[in-house]
């Protein structure tokens, strides 16, 4: 395989993961986000070219806050559905139930 299809072929791969990062990133920030693919790594028997290193550690750097933030939103999200259930089991109120009606919206 030739260098300059190797290249193609990782740059492809790297616009892939970085699509998949700002997808979390609009998801993170309340934003509607794309349904993700699945990533499957190159079947490319050479390393990563050498220039194209540090973007791909630069992504990886994303990667992990995206991931710090996913892991911190679930959390959040999981003590605000046990809050809900404790607020549900002392009022005797359904969730589904509204508790105020908007007149302004």
């Amino acid at each position: 395989m030739n260098a300059d299809r190797i290249r193609s072929i990782w740059e492809t791969e790297i616009d892939r993961l970085e699509l998949e990062v700002i997808r979390i990133e609009r998801l993170l920030r309340g934003l509607h986000a794309a349904p993700a693919e699945p990533w499957q790594p190159p079947a490319v028997p050479e390393p990563i070219p050498a220039d194209l290193l540090a973007r791909a550690t630069d992504l990886l750097d994303r990667q992990e806050i995206a991931r710090t933030a996913l892991k911190d939103a679930l959390a959040e999200a999981q003590k605000q559905v046990a809050y809900a259930d404790r607020v549900a089991q002392v009022t005797g109120r359904s969730l589904t139930e509204p508790v105020y009606l908007d007149l302004e919206a």
